[in-house]
């Protein structure tokens, strides 16, 4: 063998040896480098999976407190409505003395639970019906004007300390509690 062949032969040996090698490093660089890649995609997966939980968990608390908030606000506008519908039919009160039925249920408590000795009070408009029905019944009752009845009357016996409360005033508000659940299905259909 010649030199030359003897070099050739010896270089491409030691070529095929450093292909090997280099083919041996590539494959374990890249290992390395998948399994950092894997190291470094599983960790910011697991920071970009917790972020989004807390802020879907910071999200459900604010939408909890919105409704909260929400729910308030319309409960505040539901009883500002239906105190608009007292504070109108309480506004109708005055015109109900001019009814016929209403003489009638003044007559109706009157022959009920007035007695003698007792103490009507009424407003000034009722005040002359009222003394026509104690005349009428013949009940020795007291007669008093009271500027804070609307209409209707009370009626108190010195006997026992005992004032009854007759009002239009207190019959509103006793009805109106009853009806509240019916007034709030006819504004708001619930």
């Amino acid at each position: 063998m010649k030199f030359e062949e003897l070099l050739n032969s010896s270089l491409e040996e030691v070529k095929k040896k450093n292909e090997e090698e280099l083919k041996k490093a590539l494959v374990e660089a890249t290992s390395i480098v998948d399994e950092k890649y894997s190291s470094v995609f599983l960790e910011y997966s697991q920071k970009i999976t917790e972020y989004i939980r807390k802020n879907e968990e910071r999200l459900r608390g604010e939408r909890a407190k919105l409704d909260v908030d929400n729910k308030r606000i319309i409960s505040k506008e539901k009883d500002y409505w239906i105190s608009e519908v007292y504070r109108k039919v309480s506004e109708q009160i005055p015109s109900i003395i001019s009814n016929p039925e209403y003489k009638k249920g003044l007559e109706l408590i009157i022959s009920r639970e007035a007695r003698n000795g007792c103490v009507i009070y009424c407003s000034r408009g009722d005040m002359p019906t009222v003394k026509s029905i104690i005349s009428s019944k013949k009940i020795n009752a007291k007669i008093e004007e009271d500027n804070s009845i609307k209409a209707g009357l009370k009626i108190f016996y010195p006997d026992q300390s005992l004032m009854r409360d007759f009002t239009l005033e207190t019959i509103l508000n006793q009805i109106f509690d009853d009806l509240r659940d019916d007034i709030a299905q006819i504004l708001f259909g619930e």
